[in-house]
């Protein structure tokens, strides 16, 4: 770390959590030189905001060129909060994903570290009062001295001084204020009330009396005493709620502190901690232990791994044991999951074993445990940190591994907002730097990642068996025209699924259904004119959902009441066309109304630990049958499930897309795995009007590679990946008309930069959201780094020329490199 002399003159690039192209430089007081460094947060004034709290990015001895550089207020931090290593990753987001580097950093850092407020200005009581003042600074000094403190913003507000900077910066070096630093920072630790029998009381004829008076006038407080005794004799203390859940009142607990019965300690705790783990990992099983020992021999060569291993292959089971490695080696291990959902029941497994060593970071979790959790990482000590993709941005300094699990889920890639990064990518390039070892691992690895693996880039460790030899399902095609021609439907289901889902209840297993859609139905039309409520914010139809009783939309959050008559021609002839989980939930109740239903989707688990109590519930056998949307079909493992029926595969097989083949196959093929997970082969029940299609006569033969090798060809026809990379451009404003002349502006801009590799442009699927009408542009790149650095620096400029059109003032314009 360096250091700087007192009297040099220092400026610090200062890095501010805006959507801001650049750093902002600030020249440092001689007094802080000393205390100067890298990852510090430091208070500044800045715009109208007044002050704002910043990163220092970097250290110079040399002055902008074209502006008086202002001073810093402070710094706030007696340590940096973040690493250079930090810094330098979210430099390389920045300029892979074409954001700014300000919002990287408003994402990377927990709210809970984020600060607020502004500096006041306080007199300085040694201040000579001969000293001469601007008049201005007089009415400062005289504010001041009436409010005992001022806040730099009230300054500005009420004396109306334009550039008020400029006069505190010279109050503060004549020595007649100082600053008084409000900057908050909003996290706090957890305080714990610890109670212990006092000692006056704990002398045997004390106690005695304390239970003769107890048991005359309190016999609420003589529980409450016993309970202690009996339960925290040998500790001899308990946390107050502790005591509380055991019976005790709080009323019975307050009066016995009032009386000296019980003194009180409050003590930080810790929110992440779990219980020391005791047990091993099981064995690998030899199958598993030739995957385990290629994985070695592909981290010795350098390589990331990709583990293909079909369905309850065992894939969790080999982590574990390089966890176990890792963890005895003193390394940090990331341990990434696409969904919250999938963390509940893979924290139960892993606490077992590794207990106080395993912390957990996702976004369900309070400001308070997020910055817990970070202080936790930046020590350094040996951990596995387990979480979702937010958890890339951790401030890991002894990283030696990570697992990127199910791979190939969409669910890794940030759309909103900025930063639009791939935590998988992103993974790729932190183990770079940091000289730790990847394993990817997928039952249906993404396209991109297999043909890596075909092309030595990753090495292929394949696990084709599933663990202890259980079987793979049976999977059955309804088709369900030949269904409906036969009168053989009851309402959604074809009647072989309501049979096997009727035969696994009677064997006393249970059942999973796969909807992708939230809701009781997607569209209401008119059956006379075909109109459909939409959003008013939105160019989508509003969701039904019939527990709530409202209609809503999936975008915005905007909500209607429900629609009884068509609003263009007043037939009250309203349709429910198609289905979500609300109405599979329903009907299902209707036809076999003695199971026992639940829904695992967005809307049943939008409360903290809300999935976790659902998917408990289901392991413990309370559930006969679980319907979900893709939450279901993610890496959960269920001994009881022999069951799992598709309702309707057409909706992904159908969608406008050029991944639509592969993520159907991808889905479908995750929830079907759910099945027959132990001694007994499972059945899936796959409902399609299309039982010819090759994705599902693929998945019907688990022939991945079948898939990918025509998916191949196509792609390779078409300039798509792994052949060429992507980058989307789209144009949004609030004006249709204006925002399809400045589309045809903007193409005509561009083509003098990327002639015809821009593409575009062109209405998406959902062509306005939140009031903002989108039009798309995309550009194909070549794969070849040097190409697509090219390309970039193309684009940045042609954007860059776009915005000082002043017709594009009111547009904005997003970049999304390597959209999913």
């Amino acid at each position: 770390m360096d250091t700087y002399e007192l009297r040099q003159t220092l400026f610090v690039e200062v890095l501010l959590p805006l959507n801001l192209k650049n750093t902002f430089t600030y020249r440092v007081p001689f007094e802080l030189n000393e205390e100067v460094v890298i990852g510090k947060r430091v208070s500044v004034p800045f715009g109208k905001k007044g002050v704002m709290a910043g990163l220092i990015y970097a250290i110079s001895e040399i002055p902008p060129k074209s502006y008086e550089a202002k001073y810093i207020f402070d710094i706030v931090d007696s340590e940096p909060i973040v690493s250079e290593q930090q810094l330098e990753f979210w430099t390389w987001m920045s300029r892979y994903y074409m954001t700014s580097l300000g919002l990287v950093y408003n994402a990377a850092m927990p709210a809970g570290l984020k600060m607020e407020g502004e500096s006041k200005m306080i007199l300085q009581p040694e201040f000579d009062s001969t000293t001469t003042l601007d008049p201005k600074e007089i009415l400062i000094v005289e504010s001041i001295r009436a409010n005992k403190e001022f806040s730099i913003s009230q300054a500005a507000a009420v004396l109306k001084i334009p550039r008020i900077h400029k006069y505190v910066k010279s109050l503060y070096m004549k020595g007649a204020i100082l600053l008084k630093e409000d900057i908050q920072e909003t996290y706090k630790p957890k305080v714990v009330s610890y109670l212990r029998m006092s000692n006056e009381v704990q002398e045997n004829n004390a106690l005695n009396d304390l239970f003769d008076q107890l048991e005359k006038r309190a016999k609420k407080q003589l529980q409450a005493v016993m309970t202690f005794i009996s339960k925290y004799s040998i500790t001899g203390e308990c946390e107050k709620t502790e005591l509380a859940k055991q019976g005790a009142s709080n009323a019975a607990i307050n009066t016995l502190i009032d009386k000296g019965v019980f003194t009180v300690e409050q003590r930080e705790k810790s929110r992440i901690t779990f219980s020391e783990g005791a047990a091993a990992p099981e064995d690998l099983q030899p199958t598993q232990l030739l995957a385990y020992e290629a994985i070695q021999q592909a981290f010795l060569e350098r390589k990331p791994a990709l583990l293909y291993g079909v369905t309850s292959s065992g894939k969790t089971h080999i982590y574990t044991h390089f966890i176990k490695e890792y963890l005895q080696k003193g390394k940090q291990i990331l341990y990434l999951l696409p969904e919250i959902a999938l963390t509940s029941q893979l924290i139960g497994r892993l606490a077992a074993y590794f207990g106080d060593q395993l912390v957990v970071s996702h976004s369900k979790f309070s400001n308070n445990e997020r910055v817990e959790v970070y202080q936790a990482i930046a020590d350094n000590k040996p951990l596995l940190v387990v979480g979702t993709r937010s958890a890339i941005f951790q401030p890991f300094g002894n990283l030696g591994l990570i697992i990127v699990d199910e791979e190939h889920e969409g669910s890794f890639k940030q759309n909103e907002p900025a930063p639009r990064f791939h935590a998988r990518d992103c993974a790729m390039y932190l183990a770079a730097k940091s000289k730790s070892h990847v394993i990817l691992g997928s039952a249906t690895p993404q396209v991109e990642s297999f043909y890596n693996a075909q092309h030595g880039k990753y090495a292929f460790i394949p696990l084709t068996e599933r663990y202890k030899g259980a079987i793979m399902p049976h999977i059955h095609v309804v088709d369900m025209q030949q269904q409906k021609k036969q009168k053989r439907l009851r309402g959604i289901f074809s009647d072989t699924l309501l049979n096997a889902i009727s035969d696994a209840k009677s064997k006393g297993k249970q059942t999973i259904l796969f909807q992708n859609k939230k809701g009781y139905v997607p569209v209401l039309e008119c059956n006379v004119c075909a109109w459909t409520p939409k959003c008013e914010n939105c160019d989508i139809s509003l969701t039904f959902y019939k527990y709530q009783d409202n209609l809503r939309c999936h975008y915005c959050g905007y909500t209607h009441k429900v629609i009884n008559e068509c609003a263009m021609c007043g037939n009250k002839g309203i349709e429910l066309i198609g289905y979500g989980t609300e109405r599979i939930e329903d009907e299902l109740e209707l036809y076999l109304p003695d199971l026992k239903i639940k829904r695992l989707d967005y809307n049943t688990t939008r409360l903290k630990n809300a999935h976790s109590k659902i998917i408990d519930e289901f392991a413990n056998g309370e559930i006969d049958v679980l319907i979900g949307t893709q939450m279901i079909a993610k890496g959960l493992d269920f001994e009881n499930v022999t069951t799992v029926g598709i309702l309707n595969a057409d909706h992904l097989i159908n969608f406008p897309d050029f991944r639509a083949n592969e993520r159907a196959y991808s889905l479908i093929t995750q929830v079907a795995g759910r099945a027959g997970r132990r001694t007994e082969q499972g059945m899936v029940y796959i409902q399609t009007s299309k039982p010819d299609h090759f994705i599902i006569e693929k998945i019907v033969e688990n022939d991945y590679r079948g898939m990918y090798e025509r998916e191949l060809v196509e792609r390779k026809e078409f300039d798509y990946p792994p052949f060429y990379r992507l980058i989307k451009i789209q144009l949004k404003h609030k004006d249709a008309l204006l925002l399809y002349k400045l589309g045809y502006v903007a193409k005509s801009h561009f083509a003098n930069y990327f002639g015809d590799k821009m593409l575009g442009p062109e209405k998406p699927y959902v062509s306005k959201i939140r009031n903002w009408y989108l039009l798309n542009f995309v550009i194909k790149i070549e794969n070849s780094g040097v190409v697509l650095k090219e390309q970039k620096h193309k684009l940045a400029a042609a954007v860059e020329a776009l915005l000082k059109n002043l017709d594009f003032r009111q547009a904005k314009i997003v970049i999304d490199v390597d959209p999913m």
